[in-house]
């Protein structure tokens, strides 16, 4: 029936998952102070998946006498694992932390499992035996170590879905989402073992390394979003920045003067992306300010009724116009005429913020390799040489 659980690879890929995100989210956690908590929460959360994984136990075999120890050492540093995560959890959620509870809670669960483990008679692991009858710790060492991980994971997972304050970063919300559920999948772990333990049933073994491999994988998302929202946003500047640049190119030849600083790829490699594409907006800007002076009122005129003929959409037409008068403004400047004060509104509606004034620009670069302004801009070189 569970043939297709079988293996561990699903819970190794979640493991290596989780790990990869906590460190492509290592320089933001580290720097931003709002998400530091939630990252080392992450980092937690994969060193305790780890410690029982056969490389880990293996270097533990080393340094602790024994693999009954080995068994304890990795019990207790899950214990202190739970306990960061939960106090970093209400860090990261804004609440009130209480980490004289939180820790006091896992120190006493320490101690008592260590009470109990050597008040059992001698055993070689400390591992939930397939019949009583075998040696080994107390079923009650098996309901503290996982009442004590269940109560946590829980309170971590619900704290993390409750995150949702007026003025919360929206990634950082889902991502909390995404990551409690990871959380509470690891709670349904607790309880799949604790059935276990109930009953030794085989049924519920072969559930533990999936459950734990889709637990990794919903953390590994939340922590992983922002950075492929981060990913979207610098493809989406970068198809913005070649978008302007067929308009940049020809505004800037004829107005070399706005440029903000001569073309170095070599610097430009070292300028972030984003204020590359803010100087071309800038720079566009600046060249239709100088450019405006270039269009008399008949020009104007002239333009107004050649779109009007086209076939433009109604919510691209200002485009068209802007597009076609700065085929007209350039024409004009290159062929030696002065310019002249212009009185008109060139400009357009002002922009909201630089999303919106990329959009507008935007539609004004596309609408400049359009149909229309190609033909508004032969009959230009037609009109000269008549």
């Amino acid at each position: 029936m569970f043939a297709w659980l079988e293996g561990d690879w699903l819970e190794n890929a979640g493991i290596i998952a989780l790990w990869t995100a906590a460190v492509i989210r290592a320089p933001q956690g580290v720097r931003h102070r709002e998400q530091r908590p939630l990252w080392f929460a992450v980092v937690m959360i994969a060193l305790a998946m780890s410690l029982h994984l056969e490389p880990v136990t293996a270097v533990l075999a080393h340094l602790v006498p024994g693999p009954h120890w080995v068994d304890l050492t990795t019990h207790l540093l899950s214990i202190v694992d739970a306990a960061a995560v939960l106090w970093f959890i209400f860090g990261a959620a804004g609440r009130r932390r209480r980490g004289g509870v939180v820790f006091g809670a896992a120190a006493a669960v320490m101690v008592t499992l260590v009470l109990l483990d050597l008040g059992a008679p001698a055993h070689a692991r400390n591992r939930i035996a397939p019949s009583p009858d075998i040696p080994g710790v107390p079923d009650s060492y098996w309901w503290v170590f996982f009442a004590f991980h269940l109560a946590a994971d829980t309170t971590c997972g619900f704290v993390c879905w409750s995150y949702g304050r007026p003025g919360t970063p929206r990634l950082l919300r889902y991502g909390l989402r995404l990551f409690g559920t990871g959380i509470l999948l690891a709670s349904l772990l607790w309880v799949l073992k604790l059935f276990y333990l109930h009953t030794r049933s085989a049924f519920f073994a072969p559930l533990f390394s999936p459950v734990t491999g889709v637990e990794a994988a919903f953390m590994a998302l939340g922590v992983a979003l922002p950075v492929g929202a981060q990913l979207r946003a610098h493809l989406a500047d970068r198809r913005s920045y070649r978008g302007l640049d067929p308009l940049w190119q020809d505004l800037t030849a004829t107005t070399p003067d706005v440029v903000l600083r001569p073309g170095n790829r070599l610097g430009a490699v070292a300028v972030p992306l984003q204020l590359l594409l803010y100087r071309r907006v800038i720079e566009i800007r600046d060249a239709m300010i100088v450019l405006r002076n270039y269009v008399p009122p008949a020009t104007l005129d002239v333009v107004r009724r050649h779109v009007s003929e086209r076939s433009v959409p109604e919510e691209l037409v200002e485009a068209h116009m802007t597009a076609c008068w700065l085929a007209a403004a350039l024409h004009a400047r290159g062929a030696g005429q002065e310019p002249r004060a212009q009185t008109a509104d060139l400009g357009g509606p002002g922009a909201e913020d630089l999303a919106e004034e990329i959009g507008g620009l935007l539609r004004v670069a596309s609408a400049y390799r359009s149909p229309t302004v190609r033909a508004y801009r032969a009959s230009l070189a037609g009109a000269e040489q008549d």
